[in-house]
């Protein structure tokens, strides 16, 4: 149930608001006349959330998200770092925002889901995949309204960030991210989480004498990665573990792969070397053998 009088309200008590609503370089002020001027990333952390009927008290469950909002084409994407304490749980989010200029909205739409556990909630109790709202940006207040939000049992949310410097990636957001851009199908924001010399071992292409090939560089890993991309109409990779195997970077991702070229789910696993907040280098590794669509999956030994 839209709450128009309720963001009406939001707009009239923001001066100098920037109501989002016209994509990311063309948006104008609530009074229509200022063209909004955003850098193409910048970073907020939560701070704030309500209900239309009532409040939402997130602090009780340890709610913790930033969120990196970054322009894209005429729209803009967000990327959500959710942490919650009870039930404990984690997740990263990545959603498209376009401007649908008839009504003067934004429609929210789902791009990539990637939490731990696999099957927890972590936040709202129903997924969403799509939705409508508003963003407001006044200062280093960011205002995202959500309609018929699960949040608030149908009724419309509120969430309020302030904007602070870009906080380093966790390890455990960095390879929930690189599933997540998997998931998207985005060549380049997969590779862009690599350092400049980063490297990509996979066992799909092998060498001339039968080893994994190794992909170095962003640029290597990106066109590998656009052409396996590519070859499928769509994937998913759903992370089922994170394991830290020591102080210096090496993670352990556990993870289940799927593809309409296969009759069963492909069991494999990614060893991370990270550095800082970028990867290192990573490798997959296949856990069972790939079975061909049309093709009985192999019987358990």
């Amino acid at each position: 149930m839209p709450l128009l009088p309720h963001a009406a309200r939001i707009l009239a008590a923001a001066s100098g608001a920037l109501l989002l609503a016209c994509g990311a370089s063309g948006s104008s002020s609530a009074n229509g006349t200022s063209p909004l001027q955003l850098p193409e990333r910048s970073n907020y952390r939560w701070v704030s959330a309500q209900c239309v009927d009532g409040s939402l008290d997130l602090a009780r469950q340890g709610f913790e998200r930033t969120l990196l909002l970054e322009q894209a084409g005429q729209g803009l994407r967000f990327t959500y770092e959710t942490r919650l304490a009870q039930p404990a749980c984690e997740s990263t989010e990545v959603w498209s925002i376009q401007p649908d200029k008839a009504s003067g909205l934004w429609q929210f739409v789902s791009d990539a889901d990637v939490r731990l556990p696999p099957d927890a909630p972590c936040g709202a109790p129903v997924p969403v995949e799509s939705g409508r709202g508003l963003v407001v940006v006044y200062g280093d207040t960011l205002e995202e309204l959500r309609f018929s939000s699960p949040w608030c049992r149908g009724f419309d949310v509120r969430f309020i960030y302030h904007r602070v410097p870009a906080p380093a990636l966790t390890q455990h957001e960095l390879v929930r991210r690189y599933v997540a851009h998997w998931n998207r199908r985005d060549p380049r924001g997969v590779a862009e989480l690599f350092a400049s010399n980063g490297t990509l071992i996979e066992p799909f292409s092998l060498s001339s004498d039968g080893i994994p090939v190794r992909h170095e560089g962003r640029a290597s890993i990106e066109t590998w990665l656009k052409q396996a991309f590519t070859s499928v109409p769509w994937l998913a990779i759903q992370l089922r573990e994170i394991e830290t195997l020591d102080e210096r970077g090496q993670m352990l991702a556990l993870w289940r792969y799927f593809d309409p070229k296969l009759a069963e789910p492909l069991m494999g696993r990614n060893l991370f070397v990270l550095a800082g907040d970028e990867v290192f280098t990573t490798e997959l590794q296949l856990l069972s053998e790939p079975v061909p669509a049309g093709e009985a999956p192999l019987l358990p030994k």
